[in-house]
């Protein structure tokens, strides 16, 4: 009793001493050894209550656990995890070490550093050296080194003992594998991660860069959503990596967290829509199918908004078991069209295999079920990128099979249509004739006033272009003559719109017969305008030719019948084509001449520079 007695006592003075070597073993470091992938038996402690400090782990005054590194894997809860890891450095020379934590999810990472000395003085107390705080939940540039990993960088003086001491806490699961590594092997490390993630997301952008130029050569949806579900699954694996949060938010510790179940759900509904029409599912053809996916898109639209506002722990679950859902709902639709013996069915089929392989450790390692998260994320980048391949090279084989049944059904119809095209052609080619003469008698009518007959506001346009250009090659003179009649408006006010017509292809037959010549070009401008464009012509011959329209319509009243007689006049203005000038300007002139004319009195011609 006395023996079991004094064990009793002294069981516990034991557990609230200070943690030594003997409780928590210290790891030498030396120069024979640039790496320890794992380091083993360390002291750790679970904190339900989230009340202990640094102090309390320093000064041994709690129980602790003893784990390897590799194995400090715990499934999602709410407690706090302290990690005790007392080092020395026997070297006799000063030496930078990395303490790296492999698993970028979790929340917040607080890290300790104390200096236990060189084991000289055994009186001295531990000295806080630094302390640092990391985790998704905070901004990235916190971090003492900037990687998508936790790294913490040691500085060890000759025979120098330090002490780290860890707490992390996550809304997730609980990974902690760490690992130390010396500074060369630590840049090594990171240089073969991030060849293996640059050859990873390369091959990802040349897959989506494919498969959205096919999209805007062929106009085939599903390769817009292949495109689409490269470009959200690639989001996501590199926001479980870290990567994410290192280059493209890293001041947004909340989009980091959010960043997973969102690229989770975006790829899902994408994957949804790209299999929808890769396997032809249509409501008439398979209407239960199409409701399936119908349904399974409608509720993953549904989590993509929650996933912006319902709590990371409670959404991460449901995401994944949706996701679950949607993979295996989606096998099975393969299956079914392999079944029917659709041959592109096989390599998508084939692509779900390869990536159940990866994608069931993945989730299992990132949900604390087993460890080694990096071995299955680089396994789960090959797995992914096997898929995506499968799926653009099955989209590939279902193209060549539609271009060869194309094909096919080209040849039947040309040996067996051969006999009624041949027979055709006469009646295709009097067709086409007919279509021409059509297509100028169009043109005639868009050129032409359907009133006067003469050229309308376009074909005049067309023609001022022709006659600018003749004019500035042959360097020959021109005049173009605005006619306008006076007082038009009061000849539909009093004698009505029929009277008004009638007046006015009047005056485009008076044009006609005093401007004969085959060269000229006469158009009714608009409403009461007409325009003479007299190549080749003078301003003085204009000026005579006009002025003889002006007195042959002020010397004829037109007579319209029933004793309705109408004494119309004309006023003109003219301008000669300058050297140089374009059509525009030569137009304007006149017009300007015909306000002139207006302007003082109408029934008048004026002419000349304006």
């Amino acid at each position: 009793m006395l023996i079991g007695l004094a064990l009793c006592l002294f069981m516990p003075a034991r557990a609230a001493a200070a943690v030594s070597e003997t409780a928590c073993p210290m790891f030498v470091l030396s120069l024979e050894k640039t790496e320890v992938p794992s380091l083993p038996q360390l002291c750790f402690l679970r904190d339900e209550t989230r009340a202990l400090s640094p102090d309390d782990i320093l000064g041994g005054r709690l129980m602790m656990g003893r784990r390897d590194a590799d194995q400090f894997v715990f499934r999602q809860n709410q407690a706090d995890y302290w990690i005790y890891i007392p080092l020395r450095n026997q070297e006799r020379a000063g030496r930078v070490w990395f303490l790296q934590l492999d698993y970028p999810l979790l929340d917040e990472v607080d890290a300790w550093i104390y200096d236990l000395g060189t084991g000289i003085d055994p009186r001295a107390s531990p000295q806080l050296l630094s302390a640092e705080r990391m985790g998704d939940a905070r901004p990235f540039g916190l971090r003492p080194v900037r990687h998508r990993l936790f790294l913490l960088p040691l500085d060890f003086r000759p025979g120098q003992s330090l002490a780290v001491i860890l707490r992390v806490r996550s809304s997730g699961a609980i990974n902690v594998p760490l690992s130390l590594r010396s500074g060369a092997s630590a840049i090594g490390e990171t240089q073969d991660q991030g060849l293996s993630q640059g050859m990873f997301l390369g091959t990802l952008i040349m897959l989506a860069l494919f498969n959205a130029a096919l999209y805007l050569r062929l106009r085939i949806r599903q390769s817009l959503y292949n495109a689409a579900y490269v470009v959200c699954a690639g989001l996501f694996l590199t926001s479980m990596s870290g990567l994410s949060f290192q280059y493209l938010w890293p001041d947004w510790p909340w989009l980091a967290n959010r960043s997973v179940p969102l690229t989770e759900t975006l790829a899902i509904l994408s994957l949804l829509l790209f299999t929808r029409h890769f396997l032809g599912i249509g409501p008439a053809r398979w209407p239960r199918q199409a409701w399936l996916v119908r349904i399974l898109a409608g509720i993953g639209a549904a989590l993509f908004a929650a996933s912006l506002i319902v709590s990371y722990e409670l959404i991460i679950k449901i995401n994944t078991v949706y996701a679950l859902v949607c993979m295996v709902a989606m096998f099975g639709l393969g299956l079914r069209h392999l079944r029917r013996g659709e041959r592109a069915a096989r390599w998508y089929v084939l692509s779900w295999l390869m990536f159940f392989a990866g994608y069931l450790a993945y989730g299992l390692a990132a949900f604390g079920y087993i460890p080694g998260f990096m071995a299955q994320e680089r396994w789960m980048q090959i797995a992914l990128g096997s898929q995506i391949f499968l799926l653009t090279y099955a989209e590939v084989m279902q193209l060549h099979d539609l271009m060869h049944r194309a094909l096919e059904i080209e040849a039947d119809a040309r040996s067996s249509l051969q006999h009624e095209v041949q027979s055709r052609t006469a009646d295709l080619r009097a067709t086409m004739g007919a279509l021409e003469q059509a297509n100028r008698q169009l043109r005639a009518l868009t050129l032409h006033d359907p009133l006067t007959g003469l050229l309308n506001r376009r074909g005049l346009d067309e023609a001022l272009a022709r006659s600018a250009e003749a004019e500035g090659a042959a360097e020959l003179g021109g005049t173009l003559v605005i006619f306008d009649l006076d007082h038009f408006k009061q000849v539909n006010d009093v004698h009505g719109h029929d009277a008004g017509d009638a007046v006015l292809r009047w005056v485009a037959e008076v044009l006609l017969n005093l401007l004969r010549r085959r060269s000229d070009v006469l158009a009714r401008f608009g409403g009461e305008e007409f325009v003479a464009l007299l190549p080749a012509t003078a301003l003085d011959d204009a000026v005579v030719l006009a002025a003889g329209v002006l007195d042959h319509v002020r010397r004829n009243p037109i007579d319209l019948g029933g004793g309705r007689v109408i004494k119309l006049t004309l006023s003109a203005g003219a301008a000669q084509w300058r050297a140089g000038e374009t059509s525009q300007t030569v137009f304007r002139r006149a017009d300007e001449n015909l306000y002139r004319a207006k302007a003082e009195g109408r029934d008048r011609l004026v002419a000349g520079a304006a």
